[in-house]
């Protein structure tokens, strides 16, 4: 009798959803099935990942961050060499002299310590003059273990 009632008042109860997780994703992209690391390492990142255009700095990381977009990142992975690279871009106006010190040590603080402990390693700052002063930094680190460049693509593109 009571479940008649809360029925009435609050309808019929709803199938629940299986939260269980589906486990890694299978690339479809021909690249990632040819070559066991980089299949690991899209599978570990998963659906929200996939992979770019090939270009000189290597092959571009996308990243879906709205329901169907998928976004460039400055992530590049050369798969041959098993090579994560990933270039970090500071703006900032006035004095060039004392804003290029500290672009470089708000870099040093806030990343190169966790991108270290990944096994990514800072490289040359480059400096351009386009709208202020912009220091580009560039990381990059040979990971043969995948889930270490999973974690290291995954910290690029999310949690940095």
């Amino acid at each position: 009798m009571i479940r008649g009632l809360l029925r009435r008042f609050f309808g019929a109860r709803r199938a629940l959803r299986s939260h269980a997780p589906r486990g890694p994703a299978v690339p479809q992209d021909p690249r990632a099935a040819a070559d066991p690391w980089l299949s690991a390492t899209l599978a570990r990142l998963g659906e929200r990942y996939c992979l770019g255009d090939d270009g000189p700095e290597g092959t571009r990381i996308l990243r879906r961050t709205g329901r169907e977009r998928f976004n460039p990142m400055q992530v590049w992975l050369r798969p041959s060499e098993r090579l994560v690279v990933g270039e970090y871009e500071v703006r900032t106006h006035g004095d060039p002299a004392s804003a290029r010190s500290e672009d470089r040590a708000l870099l040093d603080a806030r990343l190169s310590g966790p991108l270290a402990k990944l096994g990514i390693a800072p490289g040359p700052d480059a400096v351009e003059e386009w709208g202020g002063h912009v220091l580009t930094r560039r990381y990059q680190g040979r990971l043969d273990d995948a889930a270490r460049a999973a974690a290291a693509i995954h910290f690029i593109c999310q949690e940095s």
